[in-house]
């Protein structure tokens, strides 16, 4: 039924093309989409590479595609050779980013007129995949991840200025890191309400994101997208028991949006009331401005710092904890919430974005309010304390995801949400 239609993605991610290249599978859960779709649609994808294939030296000073079929897909990398060395970076800073977006545009362009998509699907609107609805007929739907806008007015945590961010702790090569990283989002913040201004069709799944998308484009066309999650958390044994000592587990990133701060009081704040745990927190962090803001250490914090972890170990490590805490100041559809959901773990999360939709306070987990540690250890003793009412949140929790990330449910809507498209556009 859909086997001829031509969707053309643009990703973020490499998706399956570099499924075996490091600990996030490749794309996460855009790969697993892929890997479900795939067989239904005439699939190409577009994402940003480091090298070409075809010439993985001579990409310096230009922009350059190439095409790449592997397993029934037509892979599309694009090289910004404007984007290689430190000093790329420094003219950025001074000159703008506007010859790398023509010269990347112009490849969107001869890549789109080159595959003959029925359907373009973008996705996220941090980069400037969304510019292509500007320069082509073609029906584009851009599917939400975030919001850069709207994460911008909470990038740093309550108190800290841009100017100690960018200097603590100071050394010349880490200021001009986050301040190329601020100019960036300045930039990209300003390319997303155009994009978001020109886009006509949206594919989102929580109330958030529907209401922010709204007020920027009132005449938008939005339609439901789920998002189907790595292949181990669909196939592991869900929690079944708890440890004999309190354990929590959380994923993080470096940004500081996503409330590492928060962590560390938290912990410090549990020690303080002689509480025994083990906190394991798993991602790329390096903890050393968030020690400085909050004032307090890794080590009096209790946490056990693990890097970053592929999707078994996490699996392993949230079957076994007794639950889970998400501290963002600013958050969409976490996917670590929705893993940690659909293992029946208990959930504890700030009250903020698009979380809500995914946990109902005091049914499938509990909400507390942004930055608030200590409400947050409230949270955790309290639920600590109630292994009946924990027991009853994760199982909730696991039924409300098994629903929400049904597999064949998602590739049905997105499939019919293509056709929709492809027949508004005939």
């Amino acid at each position: 039924m859909y086997s001829d239609l031509r969707i053309l993605w643009f990703c973020n991610t490499p998706s399956r093309y570099g499924a075996t290249s490091d600990k996030y599978n490749g794309g996460g859960w855009v790969s697993s989409l892929e890997e479900e779709i795939a067989s239904e649609v005439n699939l190409g994808v577009v994402f940003m590479a480091k090298e070409s294939p075809l010439d993985p030296v001579n990409v310096h000073g230009r922009c350059s595609w190439s095409a790449d079929r592997r397993n029934g897909v037509s892979y599309y990398p694009v090289v910004n050779g404007n984007d290689v060395s430190r000093w790329d970076r420094v003219k950025t800073l001074l000159r703008g980013e506007c010859r790398q977006e023509e010269e990347l545009l112009a490849c969107f362009r001869d890549i789109v007129f080159s595959f003959k998509p029925d359907v373009i699907h973008v996705f996220g609107s941090e980069h400037l995949f969304g510019l292509i609805s500007i320069h082509t007929d073609v029906p584009v739907v851009l599917h939400i991840q975030g919001i850069l806008g709207e994460y911008q007015k909470v990038f740093l945590p309550p108190g800290v200025s841009p100017l100690r961010w960018l200097t603590t702790p100071f050394s010349p090569s880490l200021f001009f890191q986050r301040l190329y990283t601020l100019s960036k989002w300045d930039a990209r913040v300003q390319r997303e309400k155009v994009i978001l201004g020109s886009v006509e069709n949206y594919l989102g799944r929580t109330q958030w994101d529907h209401d922010c998308v709204l007020r920027y484009n009132p005449s938008m066309r939005y339609f439901h997208g789920g998002e189907i999650l790595r292949p181990p958390f669909y196939s592991s044994e869900p929690h079944s028991s708890d440890p004999d000592e309190l354990t929590i587990v959380s994923t993080i990133s470096e940004p500081p949006y996503k409330g590492m701060d928060v962590l560390l009081l938290a912990g410090y704040l549990l020690r303080e009331r002689g509480v025994k745990f083990r906190w394991r927190v798993f991602g790329n962090i390096t903890p050393s401005f968030f020690e400085r803001i909050s004032n307090v250490s890794v080590e009096r914090s209790g946490l056990t710092l693990e890097g970053v972890a592929d999707a078994e170990t996490l699996c392993a490590a949230l079957r076994s904890c007794t639950l889970y805490v998400h501290p963002s100041y600013i958050d969409n559809s976490p996917n670590s919430v929705c893993e940690a959901q659909i293992l029946g773990v208990p959930v504890i999360a700030s009250n903020v974005g698009g979380i809500p939709s995914l946990v109902n306070d005091g049914v499938n987990g509990l909400l507390f309010p942004s930055g608030d540690a200590a409400a947050l250890v409230e949270l955790v003793v309290s639920l600590y304390g109630a292994p009946d009412f924990r027991h009853s949140l994760g199982e909730e929790a696991r039924r409300t995801a098994l629903s929400r990330h049904d597999k064949d449910r998602i590739v049905k809507e997105l499939l019919s949400t293509y056709a929709a498209l492809k027949e508004v556009d005939d």
